[in-house]
């Protein structure tokens, strides 16, 4: 790591660290946004205090957003597939969540990104 920036490998290690309590550490993200489908993006959005998606708790540990789960319409919807498609699920502060495609993601805990 160099000083003001990070590795994109070293950030997703961080990324699955877990705090005292067994919870995904918080942290600060930068990304930029794209949809190739609506053509749409270019949206740089920050924020603060984002940790990575759990979706439940196996033997005392956090299982991360990995399974098929059930969308608005309550149907079961296709599982994220995070590692084919280079995304990972963050929760933000006021709860909601949100996909980040990580070789979008610009800056982590205030340090550039670099691959």
């Amino acid at each position: 790591m160099i000083n003001g920036y990070i590795q994109l490998t070293k950030l997703l290690d961080m990324m699955d660290e877990l705090d005292e309590n067994g919870l995904p550490v918080r942290f600060q993200i930068s990304f930029v946004t794209a949809d190739r489908k609506k053509k749409t993006g270019g949206e740089i959005i920050e924020v603060k205090g984002a940790r990575k998606c759990v979706v439940g708790n196996r033997n005392g540990k956090p299982v991360f957003d990995t399974r098929e789960k059930a969308g608005a319409s309550g149907r079961i919807t296709r599982p994220p597939n995070h590692w084919a498609n280079s995304t990972r699920n963050i929760i933000l502060p006021n709860g909601g969540i949100r996909t980040v495609h990580i070789r979008l993601i610009i800056e982590f805990n205030n340090k550039k990104v670099f691959f």
